[in-house]
């Protein structure tokens, strides 16, 4: 939301100039403010704790939304946490390896999760 309210900033300020502010202008701002951006939280787990690697297993939680039962596809929405991060996701909490001690088992990946939020 602040790059928007940048934006509008700096194109009303040309229009200021020019004389050609108008209500439809403020009307612009006032929705920004009736409208907040809202985050969106992901739990991406990896195959490690390098953010390069694959994905495999995830979700995704929109607050005030109602949450879906229903696995979310086949297919992750990213090939890695890198990937997410260059859509927009920022990391909020990376994973702590020294917590989880899960040697020789097939499923040694459980607790590479990435929290990431995204606000929309």
């Amino acid at each position: 939301m602040q790059s928007e309210i940048r934006q509008w900033i700096a194109e009303s300020r040309g229009k200021l100039e020019n004389g050609a502010l108008e209500e439809r202008d403020l009307d612009k701002l006032e929705s920004f403010l009736e409208n907040p951006p809202r985050p969106k939280i992901m739990y991406l787990t990896a195959r490690s704790t390098n953010m390069r690697s694959g994905i495999v297993g995830w979700v995704v939680f929109v607050p005030g939304e109602k949450p879906v039962l229903r696995l979310p596809g086949d297919e992750p929405p990213y090939d890695s946490v890198l990937e997410a991060v260059a859509d927009g996701w920022r990391v909020v909490q990376y994973p702590i390896p020294k917590l989880y001690e899960y040697k020789d088992l097939e499923n040694d990946y459980v607790g590479f999760d990435f929290i990431l939020e995204k606000w929309n």
